[in-house]
């Protein structure tokens, strides 16, 4: 098997690949002969089909099938062995429509490389990270929050300020009813609360809907529509209502703290404040933990020069992903720029870093998911505990088990790599309270 790169530019080659028949003749033999050995032809007993005759009817498929074993491996082992860093995979050039695919034949194969440039890294780099301080107020506003979120949930017969009426709202010029929610304590105006404030269910309502909803971006997000489609909308509009939802607040008792941090957990106001506060921070502490990685990401990127081919990175993401349009590409092209970037930054950083998954971190890293999914939906974690392992077999191969075993390694990959990062790069941290974090992080 001859090699041949030729580059056109420094980040733009073709390789040529040339198999004589030694290359694969041996390969195709035994093929010949498994298709002799399985075949079941008319006039031939199974297993005695003469390898002639196999050939004649079946060589040519099993030609390209044993070229094709061959072409994959042997190109990836060159890009290997010579060292050569490039975009995706390598493209194959023009068609196999020209090839006489008979045995005995010498074949060339081109592919397209996109070859990136050897580049500087530099870790020694200053980012800032944040430190969310947690005050009282804080505190005592998730706890509101919390009793109206488990408050108990009626459906009164007459809707009142803190209620949310659920209805079909007629408006002039369109067919079809809209289906809305209103949370009656959320309008900005006496004169829009008091429109909906008394209203019963199965009562048709006509108002101007201007005096609930006055900009655009209100009424845009009250239907569901874009502020384009709701400027022209304007006058009387008429609603009936479906039904009315009302969430009574909780009572700070030991049913509520139980609910909030778990059973046994706390057993007074005070205890509860404080594991209140406890799990704010923790969970700033993970938000900012997300925002300082993104913030070494967006510094590495935009600091590290990296020599490639626009052109090639644009085919090669149309080729690879045939629902992607080329104007899409084109329009965030910066983007795909970046997340290649990042890529062949990880890539460095883990190969001269040898950072390696093992299995065992791979299964805790689907654990932790799976915790964090039971925990996102309120959902007990007792009898998570007593079966996670084979909650975590499922995960990593079940239905999706393919797709799940290589999103849980990327993350555990991309979490070794951000350590080896941050013992390297100088971290300012700054105090912020958690309205001005909310604000910074957007």
């Amino acid at each position: 098997m001859e090699f041949n790169l030729e580059k056109s530019t420094a980040t733009d080659a073709v390789l040529k690949v040339k198999l004589a028949a030694e290359d694969y003749q041996a390969g195709f033999n035994n093929k010949v002969k498994d298709y002799c050995k399985q075949a079941s032809i008319k006039g031939f007993r199974p297993g005695k089909v003469p390898a002639g005759i196999i050939k004649k009817m079946y060589g040519e498929s099993i030609l390209v099938e044993e070229i094709n074993r061959l072409l994959g491996p042997a190109v990836q082992n060159y890009i290997k062995e010579n060292k050569l860093s490039i975009i995706g995979e390598p493209l194959p050039k023009g068609t196999d429509t020209a090839y006489e695919w008979k045995e005995g034949n010498e074949f060339e194969f081109s592919f397209e490389l996109g070859l990136v440039s050897d580049f500087s890294l530099n870790l020694e780099t200053t980012v800032e990270g944040l430190s969310v301080k947690v005050s009282d107020e804080d505190v005592e506003q998730s706890i509101e929050d919390l009793k109206q979120q488990l408050g108990e949930r009626t459906t009164p017969e007459e809707a009142g300020e803190e209620d949310m009426i659920f209805g079909d709202l007629k408006i002039e010029g369109e067919e079809q009813p809209v289906k809305v929610m209103i949370e009656i304590k959320d309008l900005a105006t006496k004169t829009g609360k008091a429109i909906f404030t008394g209203l019963k269910k199965d009562e048709v309502k006509t108002f101007d809907i201007r005096k609930a909803y006055r900009s655009n971006e209100k009424l845009a997000k009250f239907l569901n529509r874009s502020e384009e489609e709701v400027k022209e909308i304007q006058g009387e509009v008429e609603l009936t209502v479906i039904s009315i939802n009302s969430n009574a607040v909780a009572e700070m008792n030991q049913e509520f703290f139980d609910k909030v941090v778990g059973p046994d957990t706390v057993s007074n106001e005070e205890e509860f404040r404080a594991k209140v506060k406890e799990l704010l921070e923790g969970n700033y502490e993970q938000g900012a933990a997300v925002e300082l990685n993104g913030a070494i990401r967006n510094k590495l990127v935009s600091e590290t020069e990296i020599e490639f081919s626009p052109e090639f990175f644009k085919k090669w993401l149309l080729t690879n992903n045939k629902e992607l349009e080329a104007e899409k590409v084109d329009a965030e092209f910066d983007k795909y720029v970046d997340e290649l970037k990042w890529m062949l930054i990880m890539d460095r950083i883990a190969e001269e870093n040898e950072v390696v998954v093992e299995q065992e971190e791979i299964r805790e890293a689907a654990a932790a998911s799976i915790r964090n999914q039971f925990a996102m939906y309120g959902m007990p974690t007792d009898q998570l505990d007593e079966n996670i392992d084979a909650f975590v077999q499922n995960y990593l191969t079940g239905e999706n088990g393919q797709k799940n075993y290589l999103d849980t390694y990327q993350q555990a990959r991309t979490g070794k790599v951000f350590e080896v990062i941050k013992e390297k790069v100088t971290v300012e941290t700054k105090e912020v309270t958690a309205e001005e974090y909310k604000k910074k992080i957007g």
